[in-house]
Parts: C-alpha cells; structure tokens; sequence
C-alpha cells in the first residue's frame, strides 16, 4: 500500500484596504451640473446676441421714429403750401370783386343800384379748418399767425356774405321795384325821386347793403394781405425753403389807401 503525504499549501490572503471618500450632497451636486455649461467661451456668446439684439432694437426704433419725422414733415409741408395757396385764392377772390363790380361806380351816389348783382360765391371754396392746419400748433409763432389767420378767414366768410345777401337783394327786390316804378335804366334820377319811386325801406336798405359790402370788403383784404406776407415769411424760416407761392397787388382798385 502506498502511503501519499498530503501537503496542505496555505495561501496567504491579501487583504485589501479600502479608503471611505466622503460623498458629495445632491444640492451641490446639482448647482455644479446646473454651472458647467457656462464656460467663458458660452458667457461670452451669450453677451454678444444680447448686445447684437439690443443693438437691432435700437437701430430698428431710430429708423421707425425717423421715417415718422419724416412723414410728420411731410404732411406739414403740404399743409403749409395749401395755406399759402388758400390766402392766394381768397385774396384773389376780394380783388376780383372789387375790380370787376364796385370799383368803376364806388365815388357814384346812385351805387346801390349801380354796382350790379352775381351769382352767389361759395363761403365754403378755399377754407382751411384747424386739423389741416394743427402744424402752426407746435410753436408760439405759429399759434400766433393761426389766430390771426382764422380773424382773416371770418373776415373773408363775411365779406362774400355780405355780397350774397345784396346781390339776391338785388335781384329779387331792388330791380323788381325799380321795374314797377317806371324809371328808365340810364335816366339821371334825384336820390329823391329814387327814395319815393322805392319806398323808404328798399331804399335804405339798399344803401345800407351796399355800404356794408364794400367795408367788407375793404376788412377782409387789410385782413388778409399783410397776413400773407407774414405767414410766408415764417413758412420759410421753419422749412428752410423759399419753394413757397408769393404774390403781391399792385393795383388794389381801391381796397387799401396806400397798397
């Protein structure tokens, strides 16, 4: 029989150290994941389209605001012209009046039936109301120059009034009384025989009518002419052009003294 010595090998064991780390708590482990995306290269491309964008919002509001100055200018500009346009025609107007009706028979004593009748003039032709005119609003001269304008427009609205009234009075009341009281057109006739041939309250009122419209009209054109000269003036200085209609009267057929 063979006899086995039976070694036992013993290993040796190794053990092993182990070093505990503290662990790091989730609310710091949370803010450090919540910063790592913010390098400086992010910072500094975040600044960038911050700048860039405020930067278009500014440039994009300059623009905007100056294509409104613009279009405020604009429309003021051609307020302006029409008001100088305005005071042409109702200048024109006045004149016109005078020259062509009242002028030759003005020093007549008989111009209350002398000076003839027209058509009724439109009140309304050749008016300018404040919203076409709100850009004289923006400065004290302006304002100034508005109030006067308006003072001259009524006195222009009252003069072709006026006119109106005497020239329907006229047709329907003065020639049918003069037709009815035989007098002859072209005979010479006393203010007398004219008083009686019309009776007292045509005759008067026919004088009267006709010496309102001529002070009408005399008011309105020392209204007006001198407003022109003063609103063109001020139209130039604040536009900074001369592009603005001028006119001027050299015959003002008795409107004015010294014209």
């Amino acid at each position: 029989m063979s006899l086995f010595t039976v070694t036992t090998a013993l290993e040796d064991t190794q053990a092993t150290t182990f070093t505990q780390v503290p662990s790091v708590s989730a609310p710091a482990a949370d803010f450090a994941a919540l910063l790592s995306p913010f390098t400086p290269d992010s910072l500094a491309n975040g600044f960038s389209t911050l700048i860039g964008a405020l930067v278009g919002a500014m440039l994009a509001y300059l623009l905007q605001r100056r294509f409104q100055q613009l279009k405020e200018h604009n429309a003021a500009l051609m307020a302006a012209h029409r008001l100088m346009f305005s005071l042409l025609q109702q200048i024109n107007t006045i004149v016109l009046i005078q020259r062509d009706n009242v002028f030759d028979e003005i020093n007549n004593p008989g111009r209350f039936i002398s000076i003839p009748a027209t058509p009724p003039y439109d009140t309304r032709k050749n008016i300018l109301e404040l919203l076409e005119l709100e850009f004289l609003l923006q400065e004290a001269e302006g304002r100034n120059l508005l109030y006067d304008f308006y003072i001259a427009q009524e006195n222009y609205i009252e003069a072709l009034n006026q006119w109106n009234l005497r020239s329907s009075f006229h047709l329907e009341y003065l020639q049918p009384a003069l037709a009815a009281s035989g007098i002859q057109n072209g005979s010479l006739a006393t203010s007398e025989t004219m008083r009686n041939a019309l009776g007292d309250q045509t005759y008067f009122h026919a004088i009267n009518a006709t010496d309102n419209c001529i002070l009408t009209l005399q008011r309105a054109f020392e209204k007006l002419a001198p407003l022109k000269a003063s609103i063109r003036s001020y139209l130039v200085k604040r536009f900074k052009t001369n592009d603005f209609i001028d006119f001027n009267f050299p015959d003002t057929w008795g409107l004015m003294e010294n014209p």
